[in-house]
């Protein structure tokens, strides 16, 4: 995945710190007005620096898109695949359908538990790369 920045100021190691607008949901179409807009803001990211660029210049920045999208399917599925699994063992169980529901629910609940439980043991940190300067 790909996005511009422009570098802030220089960091240890090789690295610089990067200002990232944060995405919106609405793509910025419309016209700023929006709750999504209004709460977009920068972010400032780490990133490997090896066309040393300097505080100030705009850049291309890499990220591995490997990373990104197994956080998405962990978070999104997860907790999905966790409440259809709650209504099927409810109705296993010959429970009535307002108790699938509810067992529907606890899986659900359950599910994001586990993501929660799961990315505080992971803690691997998206890595950014300066590509190069954008015009």
């Amino acid at each position: 995945m790909t996005q511009n920045g422009v570098v802030t100021r220089i960091l240890a190691n090789g690295r610089a710190e990067v200002a990232v607008e944060r995405g919106t949901a609405c793509g910025g179409h419309c016209g700023g007005g929006c709750d999504a807009c209004v709460y977009a803001s920068r972010i400032l990211v780490p990133a490997e620096n090896p066309v040393y660029a300097k505080p100030g210049d705009k850049v291309l920045l890499e990220s591995e898109t490997k990373g990104i999208v197994g956080a998405a399917l962990l978070v999104y599925m997860l907790p999905l695949l966790f409440f259809f699994a709650g209504y099927a063992v409810g109705a296993l169980w010959g429970l009535p359908q307002g108790a699938c529901a509810a067992a529907s629910l606890i899986g659900a609940g359950m599910g994001a538990a586990a993501v929660v439980w799961i990315a505080r043991r992971r803690k691997k940190e998206i890595t950014f790369r300066i590509k190069g300067s954008v015009g």
